[in-house]
């Protein structure tokens, strides 16, 4: 059974009445219907601007179409860590060793084998790795809280749901920017960016070689808020039985053994050079913004550090400067949807736990990618996005549980050497001076798509 809206709602405004009402580190969190999970973020005059050569919206919807959200730190000067690939381990079947059960494997082994672990996708290439980019991969750590319904004693309340992926870089699906890997402790769903936005979601691979696309299940346990979740037996063989997922090593190394993790990979990728190239090739300069058609000019407005603000609404224009350290362009629309005022009110408390994430009900038959000799971009390093996922039966999170899910994202970004903010100068390496290229096909896909 699905929850309703308001209870969507009502599950929001307490996150963000606990977080906000905070003094300490919790206040540095809030949900976000929108996410960015840029692989590249274009900085112009030293300032960071919200547009780059590779930045994708994320958004996270129910089955019945109802949007959700995810908890993060600010999207603009966004929380980051950074590992390497040796260090990121996705689940996969071992097929390439003779076994095809359920394991562990670092990023770095994907890459190096991905027609092993994307050939049902119609990947034709032996391998996407680049031993000196993938020393550095960025990661974010994201929460949520999904309201579930009780149902029958006998049946785990659930809420199926999927992410979809807005990619301001991607013309077309023939010429992907990014090869995106959705994985749960269920395997690794090899797929790609296109035109429009694209719905990421499960896949199951069948004896004949079809392959099915599969809602999300996010299905509650008996396992506590924040930390790993270590199954009985018992608990492990159920879940097997019932085709769910099981607890195991998945996103960075020290996360311990979960289930509660959907974690999102993009891998870059060189495009289709395009007659525009070399016109639009120069950098934006120091005081100056550029404006395309079918708007009429450039518009020069400064703002200062409130700008930055994650619920701030801006007109839809192309080209508008503000400040960070310096002028950067204002936000589309589309990347700047925050969280709504919070008018909050006492709501009753349920009973929350950790997410059991795994392979829902049948979407349709996918024919696979309509790109199988994908090519790794040459400079732009995989980007990481966890989420811990947990359900909320009954009533909206407790001021401890969601606490306590925020201790965790800390304690994970703590464990990792590189860790901080996007400004910081340890992640240069995904960020480069916006080109006026750049801003014009982030223009053409909004305009268009």
């Amino acid at each position: 059974m699905n929850s309703t809206k308001s209870e969507i709602s009502d599950t929001l405004q307490q996150i963000n009445h606990v977080l906000k009402s905070s003094s300490n580190h919790y206040a540095n969190y809030s949900c976000k219907t929108v996410s960015w999970d840029d692989v590249q973020r274009g900085t112009v005059g030293g300032g960071l601007s919200c547009w780059g050569a590779n930045i994708t919206d994320t958004r996270l919807y129910a089955k019945d179409g109802r949007q959700l959200f995810t908890v993060r730190g600010d999207n603009w000067n966004e929380r980051l860590a950074k590992v390497s690939a040796d260090d990121l381990m996705l689940v996969a079947n071992g097929n390439d060793n003779g076994n095809d059960t359920l394991q562990p494997f670092t990023l770095r082994h994907v890459l190096q084998n991905i027609r092993t672990f994307g050939g049902y996708a119609g990947i034709k290439c032996e391998s996407l790795d680049d031993e000196m980019l993938d020393n550095k991969v960025s990661v974010r750590f994201q929460t949520t809280f999904l309201p579930v319904n009780a149902i029958a004693e006998s049946r785990n309340a659930a809420l199926e749901f999927a992410t979809e992926a807005y990619n301001y870089n991607t013309m077309s699906d023939e010429d992907p920017r990014n090869l995106i890997l959705l994985c749960t402790t269920q395997g690794i769903a090899v797929q790609a960016d296109g035109y429009g936005s694209k719905r990421l979601y499960h896949h199951d691979i069948k004896s004949n070689g079809t392959v099915s696309r599969h809602w999300l299940e996010a299905e509650e346990s008996k396992h506590k808020v924040g930390g790993e979740q270590k199954e009985s037996d018992e608990e492990r063989l159920d879940a097997l039985s019932r085709n769910k997922a099981t607890s195991s090593e998945i996103g960075v190394r020290g996360i311990g053994s979960r289930f509660n993790v959907l974690m999102t990979i993009q891998v870059p990728l060189r495009q289709k050079p395009n007659d525009r190239d070399d016109y639009y090739g120069g950098t934006l300069s120091y005081g100056y913004s550029y404006c395309s058609a079918p708007y009429s000019a450039p518009t020069y407005d400064y703002f200062g550090a409130s700008f930055l603000s994650d619920d701030v609404e801006c007109d839809e224009g192309i080209a508008v400067e503000c400040s960070f350290d310096g002028p950067v362009l204002a936000l589309p629309k589309s990347r700047s949807r925050g969280f709504p005022s919070i008018n909050f009110k006492t709501k009753r408390k349920g009973k929350s736990s950790a997410a059991r994430v795994s392979k829902g009900s049948f979407v349709d038959e996918w024919d696979g990618l309509t790109i199988q000799e994908p090519k790794r971009h040459s400079n732009e390093h995989c980007t990481a996005t966890i989420v811990m996922y947990y359900t909320c039966n009954g009533g909206v999170p407790t001021s401890e549980d969601i606490n306590a899910a925020i201790d965790d994202i800390e304690e994970l970004y703590r464990g990792l050497e590189g860790n901080g903010q996007l400004s910081d100068n340890q992640f240069d390496f995904m960020k480069s001076e916006l080109t006026v290229k750049d801003v014009n096909d982030i223009s053409k896909k909004i305009i268009n798509q």
